[in-house]
């Protein structure tokens, strides 16, 4: 949406294609960028509150986060308005994990962030914040909670084939996000 209002054009169209913040925020400006993130963590959050008010039977460990992030991920990644072309899914991730359990989630977040900032791709640090999850969920998690967080990494790593394919051959185009930080000081 955020596209269209601002060029009349699919994000689909510019960039890497992704409609998703890096691209929107690289090819429109980071304002637009950070729009487009802010609505995804919305949509996360609301989905998230309809599914803990309207199936109160969920709430029994968490599920009911845990299977509306699952819902939000599928949208997400595979809307039908998109042709089942949509983002790759780490804003709605975030959201997910943190709410979930706060302190595994911000811990996940951690290690996302200091493998981001080590090797300087985006995919992986996409992919770490729910494979990190995922592996504290093994021993914190009830069994169905870890197989649906295990189920949405399998999916992050779906979407991220084609940059884990361009890191393996060293063709993956690196962000160093310090050096971004320091720029716009």
């Amino acid at each position: 949406m955020i596209s269209y209002i601002k060029t009349g054009k699919s994000p689909k169209t510019f960039g890497s294609g992704n409609p998703g913040t890096a691209n929107v925020g690289a090819e429109l400006g980071k304002i637009y960028g950070i729009l487009v993130l802010v609505f995804d963590l919305l949509k996360t959050g609301l989905a998230v509150y309809l599914a803990w008010r309207l199936f109160p039977a969920l709430r029994v460990d968490r599920l009911a986060i845990i299977y509306a992030g699952l819902g939000v991920t599928l949208g997400h990644n595979f809307p039908i308005w998109l042709k089942f072309q949509g983002g790759k899914g780490v804003a709605v991730a975030v959201a997910v994990v943190l709410l979930y359990d706060p302190l595994i989630g911000f811990t996940s977040l951690l290690i996302a962030l200091a493998v981001l900032l080590w090797s300087q791709y985006l995919a992986l640090g996409g992919i770490m914040i729910l494979l990190a999850d995922t592996l504290f969920g093994l021993f914190a998690y009830p069994t169905q909670a870890w197989v649906i967080m295990l189920v949405m990494t399998v999916i992050m790593a779906i979407r991220f084939r084609s940059d884990l394919v361009a890191i393996k051959n060293k063709t993956q185009k690196k962000v160093d996000l310090l050096k971004r930080f320091k720029k716009a000081q």
